[in-house]
């Protein structure tokens, strides 16, 4: 394993595209501790924390820069949800869905509309932070024009130049981007999370077992997702004979690989993001006359409430195993239901068995015992409707974990978000797909992999690719099919 990381510098290609990736991380990671001009820092801070964890998914994704409301408070959110607008409107609008089947020409195209509505959704949304900023009473002038416009125009353009950094990481560098721009800021979040850990332990407010059950936890649930990450449903397919001019082609065997979790991240994501926006709309009704009130409408919302869970509304007072009983309130019931839908909508929309069935019958191809064409993509939805259901599942328990440890055994939601939630997900992925195209890159120059300990040996990581970067797009685990159509 070291000799194989160790060959990776012998690469003289392979080292400067290293160095280049590490630079351009690094230009990231000091853009995020500048702050937007006319903003008190000070008081900055003491707003986030008011705030709590009503942001911590935006503030996760960029890397802690959104609490200190730096000019890359937005991170490459504005991109990726984008990203996925332009994706779902690509099954809905036929120009889009046109402009997909063009080729590189087409996703030039679709990549340009991206970069509008980056712009357009960072303006919008820098707006919105100016005008929270200016209710938090943290603008240094008094003029609110001035203050909103110059927040809007620091903010886009810092998410715009983290647009720009991801495309020439991908361009110049290893790996894709704006995946390792995500990874990078979820990365930055550990050491500052072990040290709220550690605090909490030295304060007495979490036990010392914590500290070493997180750690191994991390490990466990990495090594899940790693598999999960790379396991696929194989659907063996027999390829008929045919005559190509006067040559006749032999039949033979390949497989048709469906994920297990072909939507990714993306359910996660989406449900963090839709229950973050009660808790949000609620806070801006809050004032004197109707405290009591607004409070007990953000506990309806609070993964973390003491009074309307399953542990508080049958009255128990015993610990042990029923303080799981505690994460048993609204928002958490949201959370799973909302991810299961997300998962089953997500897969919906990028795999189409139909599409896929075509294709095999255009090709000569067929599902041994079941005919081409409407039986096989009966067939194909059978086996995804299934598999999906253990994705979601899985990533269900992954994306809890966080929160069962915070609402019931108190554990600091930010200590505890190491060990599964998106960033999780995310880090792994990516890391994964950076040491596939090492890999491919090392194989390629006559050096050995990290998947064979020696050139004699057998694999020790298994097969299996990684599918299409962090954010999991399915289509590419039914659209495309390893092999050609057999031998002469």
């Amino acid at each position: 394993m070291f000799g194989s990381l160790l060959n990776i510098f012998k690469v003289g290609d392979l080292r400067r595209k290293l160095l280049m990736t590490v630079f351009l991380l690094l230009v990231y990671r000091i853009g995020a501790h500048i702050p937007c001009p006319f903003v008190d820092v000070k008081k900055i801070a003491e707003s986030a924390s008011r705030a709590g964890d009503l942001f911590g998914m935006v503030d996760m994704f960029t890397g802690g820069a959104f609490k200190q409301m730096t000019i890359f408070a937005l991170g490459i959110m504005p991109y990726i949800t984008a990203s996925i607008i332009l994706q779902l409107l690509t099954v809905v609008w036929p120009r889009l869905e046109k402009l997909a089947k063009e080729g590189e020409a087409g996703r030039k195209k679709i990549n340009q509309y991206t970069r509008y509505g980056t712009v357009v959704l960072s303006a919008f949304q820098s707006i919105g932070l100016g005008v929270y900023m200016l209710q938090s009473d943290v603008s240094l002038i008094n003029n609110r024009f001035l203050f909103l416009f110059t927040i809007m125009i620091s903010i886009t353009t810092g998410t715009c130049f983290i647009m720009w950094l991801g495309e020439k990481i991908t361009e110049h560098g290893i790996g894709n981007g704006i995946s390792m721009i995500i990874a990078a800021g979820i990365i930055a979040r550990y050491w500052p999370d072990i040290i709220l850990g550690v605090n909490d332990y030295k304060l007495g407010t979490m036990p010392f077992v914590w500290l070493l059950i997180v750690p191994v936890l991390y490990v466990v649930v990495t090594m899940l997702i790693i598999m999960m990450q790379q396991a696929n449903r194989k659907i063996p397919i027999q390829y008929a004979r045919r005559m190509v001019g006067r040559r006749e082609m032999q039949g033979s065997s390949n497989y048709l690989p469906l994920k297990i979790n072909t939507a990714g991240v993306i359910p996660v994501i989406f449900s963090s993001s839709i229950l973050m926006f009660p808790g949000l709309i609620i806070s801006m009704f809050s004032g004197e006359s109707n405290q009591g009130v607004v409070a007990g409408l953000q506990d309806w919302f609070n993964p973390n409430t003491q009074r309307y869970n399953l542990y508080a509304v049958f009255n128990i007072d015993k610990g042990g195993l029923l303080y799981l009983l505690k994460m048993g309130n609204l928002h958490n019931v949201l959370y799973v239901l909302l991810t299961v839908f997300f998962c089953y909508f997500y897969t919906a929309i990028t795999f189409n068995p139909v599409d896929t069935a075509d294709n095999l019958k255009r090709m000569g191809a067929f599902i041994p015992g079941r005919r081409p064409g409407k039986n096989t993509s009966e067939y194909i939805d059978y086996v995804l409707t299934r598999i999906t259901l253990v994705g979601s599942v899985f990533l269900v328990v992954v994306a809890m974990l966080p929160n069962v440890l915070w609402s019931s055994f108190q554990v600091n939601y930010s200590f505890a978000n190491m060990i599964g939630g998106t960033g999780l997900i995310i880090v792994a992925g990516v890391l994964l797909d950076l040491m596939k195209q090492i890999e491919s890159q090392l194989l390629m120059r006559h050096y050995e992999g990290f998947k064979y300990r020696s050139r004699g040996s057998g694999p020790t990581l298994g097969g299996g690719g990684m599918g299409r970067g962090m954010m999991g797009r399915g289509a590419s685990s039914g659209r495309t099919l390893a092999g050609r159509s057999g031998r002469r």
